[in-house]
């Protein structure tokens, strides 16, 4: 997951079973028992924090947690027991008296742009019960970024009581005119309230074997736009629509149990990580991840729509169009924006991290190649039409103008990069913490950088362009770019292999390479840029001890300087990474290899309860029986789950035929498959099976 300079510092979720609800812009975190009491919990929407404090307490009694899930990303729901004061009946010879009861607390949250909570109390006795509860909500509207880097304010918002509940608005010490507030509506009317520290307090009384439920509406506004709830999220009918929803997407069947999880929570949870730009309300694009990184990255996105392609073809044509609006114009140092690239990452301006002086980042040596891979890949699966293909094409000419210009800073022929604001990333590539790029021996290398895997993303966009090209007027010829793409193929099998059997991570500033045994050279085998011979014995590495924990594949080997299990890129396992290297496997039919990493992917999908998070720990199976999780890890994330898809289509061979007239399994023998029936797949608006069955498979177009 990529992120500006909070990785080493960044904080963790407030505790490992924080829930986590998430729905486009926003997300929730509370702790397990439903209440926001921590350092990084709370309400952010549009990259504020709407809610910073959120307390129900029952008071003169005890809560007790009994059970916490989320069944939905969007949804959770927490079950407790209540033991609290029983309203006392006149006494008599005989009567029985009790000084406490029991109260069945039910508190289900749902989250759609704002949040909606109800809290059901039932009385299983036949007395009455009085319960005191309290609320307490507070906002401090902190930058998502101080927030995750624990440099928030202490000061709260003003809290001003309305007819139906708490208005709370920006601290004094923040610009008054921003138009931020949160909207508190309350049902049914408090008995009693305390503006200075925003409580609400009620007496409930709860006759025996009833119920009563107290609902909280909580509504963000940003610069003077009120979140829209929607009516579909409330009550108990955001469940039923999921439900309904998952009916008509493409779903599996199968004698391996573990695929029709996976591939259902993953097709969830890229639902939930969708955002719907009200400028483009027919434009969908995805989030790269829960809780820290609810907005438009370029990779990120990218990656998650190419993955996705016969999933949910929207996605692509949204990131497609969204990335092209944004794409860089200027030459700007502080921001990294060069004319034709692509952008990072997309933030509200604010907060005291990199974007207190900006809303746009383009320090990413990678987002501008996949940007035209993605165009190409997209066309061959039909997720767009020539209409679209059109509107993209002076994006993919100036993508095409960066790649083979400023992309190559040094003039050496292999697309780099060179931090060029110290406020910026030191590193540009996938693996962009500070320390994610390393010799052999430990050590960093100098810039400019020139990646493995960036040399074949290079490759597949020069490629792509050239297809393209064939179609509408890009500015470049395709003969031309297939030339380039050949003669960047020579260079890089000349430079970067390394006799050992593997492609070096890159090259330096000085062109010597950056030795270090790494999973990134599965990259540029899924672009197909490696030779024949060296991507079997490259493939033959990857699935070594070094890389293969039996789970997924180390970013960085055992053997080498750097490597630790529990760092962000030096030797954690990333699905999407493994899916990636999965899907190069595959590419040059390395099905031996493919189907051992399918299932250990699946394996730790499993143990995860079938999504696959962010990252994990990168300690081998064979030492410890169950993948370890990273502390900080996001979830869901969005090509993390999107990994699961992929990962799919690389086990089947599954591809557009060359034609684009319909799809095809470029794998002949599924022997090693499990029996599946793969439904309701997208190919340009027409419905696709899959069908494997004792060995053999079956394309179904409708």
């Amino acid at each position: 997951m990529s992120e500006l300079h909070l990785s080493a510092d960044a904080v963790p979720v407030g505790g490992r079973h924080d829930l986590v609800t998430v729905d486009g812009r926003s997300f929730s975190i509370s702790d397990e028992g439903g209440d926001m009491v921590a350092a990084t919990h709370g309400l952010v929407y549009d990259d504020l924090r709407h809610l910073s404090r959120f307390r129900l307490d029952v008071v003169g009694g005890r809560t007790e947690l009994l059970a916490a899930s989320t069944p939905t990303p969007m949804s959770a729901v927490v079950v407790s027991r209540v033991v609290t004061d029983v309203e006392q009946a006149p006494g008599g010879a005989g009567d029985a008296r009790r000084d406490v009861a029991e109260v069945l607390a039910v508190r289900r949250r749902w989250l759609s742009g704002g949040l909606v909570e109800e809290l059901t109390l039932s009385n299983p006795h036949p007395s009455p019960v009085v319960v005191r509860l309290e609320l307490e909500v507070a906002a401090d509207f902190a930058h998502v970024f101080d927030v995750k880097g624990g440099v928030t304010s202490r000061r709260h918002g003003r809290a001003t009581r309305t007819a139906d509940g708490w208005l709370l608005e920006s601290p004094e010490d923040q610009d008054p005119g921003t138009g931020d507030s949160t909207e508190v509506v309350l049902s049914p009317e408090p008995d009693d309230s305390d503006p200075s520290r925003a409580t609400a307090t009620w007496d409930l009384r709860i006759d025996g074997r009833k119920d009563v439920t107290l609902r909280v509406e909580v509504r963000p506004v940003s610069a003077g736009v009120r979140a829209r709830i929607e009516p579909a999220a409330l009550g108990g009918t955001a469940i039923r629509q999921l439900d309904a929803w998952r009916s008509g997407v493409p779903s599996v069947t199968s004698l391996d149990a573990r695929l029709p999880t996976a591939v259902d929570q993953a097709l969830a949870d890229l639902a939930a990580l969708r955002i719907v730009d009200e400028a483009h309300p027919d434009r969908a694009v995805v989030a790269a991840g829960a809780p820290w990184f609810m907005t438009l990255f370029g990779r990120d996105s990218l990656l998650t729509s190419w993955m996705t392609l016969p999933f949910d073809a929207s996605l692509a044509g949204g990131v497609l169009a969204s990335l092209a609006d944004l794409q860089g114009t200027a030459d700007d140092p502080a921001s990294e924006e060069q004319p034709g690239r692509i952008i990072h990452e997309l933030r509200r301006h604010g907060g005291s991290g990199p974007f207190s002086s900006r809303s746009r980042y383009y320090g990413t040596v990678d987002a501008t190649p996949l940007f035209v891979g993605l165009v190409a890949e997209a066309w061959r699966w039909r997720a767009l039409d020539e209409v679209a293909l059109a509107r993209l094409a002076p994006a993919v000419g100036r993508a095409v103008d960066w790649t083979l210009g400023a992309g190559d800073s040094d003039g050496d022929g292999f697309v780099d990069y060179l931090r060029r604001d110290p406020r910026g990333l030191e590193n540009q590539g996938w693996k962009d913490s500070w320390d994610g790029i390393n010799r052999a021996d430990g050590t960093f290398p100098r810039g400019p950088l020139a990646l493995v895997e960036v040399q074949g993303y290079a490759y597949s966009a020069l490629r792509g362009a050239a297809e393209i090209a064939g179609h509408v007027d890009i500015g470049h010829h395709a003969d031309e770019l297939l030339r380039e793409a050949e003669a960047l193929k020579d260079r890089f099998n000349d430079t970067f292999w390394d006799r050992r059997g593997h492609f070096v991570v890159g090259l330096d500033g000085d062109g010597r390479p950056v030795d270090a045994l790494t999973s990134n050279p599965g990259h540029a085998l899924w672009c197909g840029i490696a030779d024949e011979d060296k991507a079997r014995t490259c493939v033959e590495t990857l699935v070594g001890a070094e890389l293969w924990t039996g789970w997924g594949l180390r970013t960085l080997a055992t053997t080498m300087g750097a490597y630790d299990p529990l760092s962000y890129h030096n030797g954690s396992v990333w699905p999407h990474d493994t899916a990636i290297c999965i899907a190069g496997a595959a590419r040059y039919g390395c099905w031996d290899a493919v189907d051992l990493l399918v299932d250990g992917a699946l394996e730790a999908a499993s143990r995860f309860d079938g999504r696959p998070p962010e990252l994990f720990a990168g300690v081998s199976r064979a030492d410890v029986p169950v993948p370890v999780a990273y502390p900080s890890s996001c979830s869901p994330q969005a090509w993390a789950s999107a990994s699961v898809l992929l990962n799919v289509r690389s086990m089947l061979g599954l591809q557009p035929t060359a034609d684009r007239s319909g799809l095809e399994l470029a794998r002949t023998d599924l022997g090693a498959v499990p029996d599946l029936l793969l439904q309701r797949l997208d190919f340009g608006g027409r419905k696709v099976s899959v069908r494997v069955e004792d060995g053999r498979g079956d394309v179904l177009m409708d």
